[in-house]
């Protein structure tokens, strides 16, 4: 689990979240992994759009994506385990640093 400790840190988590269609990729995967394709298809997206909200994803720590043998090498994706809570003693927290680097 990340804690989130710093503004710039929060606000970046919070961008990645911000996006439906992350949020949409998040839930999708959740279920069952995915591949991309089967992902562009379930969310009308083109696959370079859907490949690159999976690297953001991934980038975060959001998703895990690993390469699975067979005629065509696929990148199959899944949900790491995460809890997202912001609550006011975090935010607290955060502004104290703020007033005192």
């Amino acid at each position: 689990m990340v804690h989130v400790e710093e503004v710039e840190k929060l606000s970046e988590v919070l961008q990645v979240l911000a996006n439906p269609i992350r949020l949409k990729m998040l839930a999708l995967i959740a279920v069952k992994p995915r591949y991309a394709y089967e992902l562009s298809k379930y969310l009308k997206l083109s696959y370079p759009l859907t490949h690159l909200h999976l690297n953001i994803l991934e980038k975060a720590g959001f998703i895990s994506g690993s390469y699975v043998e067979g005629p065509r090498t696929k990148k199959v994706y899944r949900l790491n385990d995460f809890q997202l809570t912001i609550s006011g003693e975090v935010l607290k927290r955060i502004g104290e640093k703020l007033e005192n680097p």
